[in-house]
């Protein structure tokens, strides 16, 4: 899967790529994603852009922001039923473990669960290690890699024992662990973010690796809309994910 994320508005402060949703939806449909994840707000604003031409998952939790008190405070803003309602092809909730509202969290997500199975609808948890939760919401923080490897197949391994269809989650900086982390999680594993470099051969080779360790395909957001072509980005992101195509193959299709 290449799912393509503008969910970003509801939580972090204004960044410069988000100004368009339309332009967003439209650049995924056009350069072959899969699916589109987006809030109730930017389903209903996007309509005429999605309708026919790209499956979206819906964004249905998103209570806490980046100039909140504290970001683990992530409840839900939508139902099931209410994706149901929307259109949405699958919905998707927030998770972490190890700060003091796991509970929380981890109910929430056991909830949202036994739904999605009643209503026969997919679910993808975003399981983020605590210690870079601060840097997810900082749109001027520079991305990193989990320091401990094992926080980040834990938590993988946690959001599928509560009964994700998907899980996105983080890579571990290296081939090796990331590879311990695929092995222990039961479903499919979508890798987010990327390096924050500006150089797409850069981004192309991480994507490239993950899915050589054995991810189940790539969530992508600024390191897309903030390219100088998205579209043309990602076809060249689809040509390794869906082709299993080479790094070399994917530039080509970028320029």
């Amino acid at each position: 899967m290449v799912l393509i994320t503008l969910d970003h508005g509801i939580c972090i402060k204004p960044m410069g790529g988000m100004k368009d949703p339309k332009a967003i939806v439209s650049a995924a449909a056009e350069g072959g994603a899969d699916a589109v994840l987006v809030t109730p707000g930017i389903a209903k604003y996007t309509h005429e852009e999605l309708a026919g031409k790209i499956p979206f998952m819906l964004r249905i939790d998103g209570t806490a922001t980046s100039i909140g008190p504290d970001l683990t405070n992530d409840r839900l803003i939508c139902s099931v039923e209410g994706a149901i309602r929307l259109g949405a092809e699958a919905v998707a909730t927030f998770g972490v473990i190890g700060v003091s509202r796991e509970a929380e969290l981890t109910e929430k997500n056991g909830r949202v669960s036994e739904l999605c199975e009643l209503w026969g609808m997919p679910l993808m948890i975003e399981m983020i290690p605590s210690e870079i939760l601060t840097h997810q919401f900082e749109t001027t923080a520079p991305r990193k890699w989990p320091s401990d490897p094992e926080i980040v197949k834990f938590s993988a391994r946690v959001a599928a024992e509560l009964g994700a269809d998907i899980v996105k989650g983080y890579y571990t900086g290296d081939a090796t662990t990331f590879r311990e982390v695929i092995s222990y999680c039961p479903v499919p594993y979508l890798v987010l973010s990327g390096p924050a470099s500006g150089d797409p051969e850069v981004l192309l080779k991480f994507i490239r690796e993950a899915m050589d360790c054995g991810a189940a395909g790539v969530s992508m957001g600024r390191n897309v809309w903030e390219s100088e072509d998205p579209v043309a980005l990602i076809r060249a992101i689809c040509r390794i994910v869906h082709d299993d195509a080479s790094v070399e193959v994917a530039l080509r299709e970028l320029h």
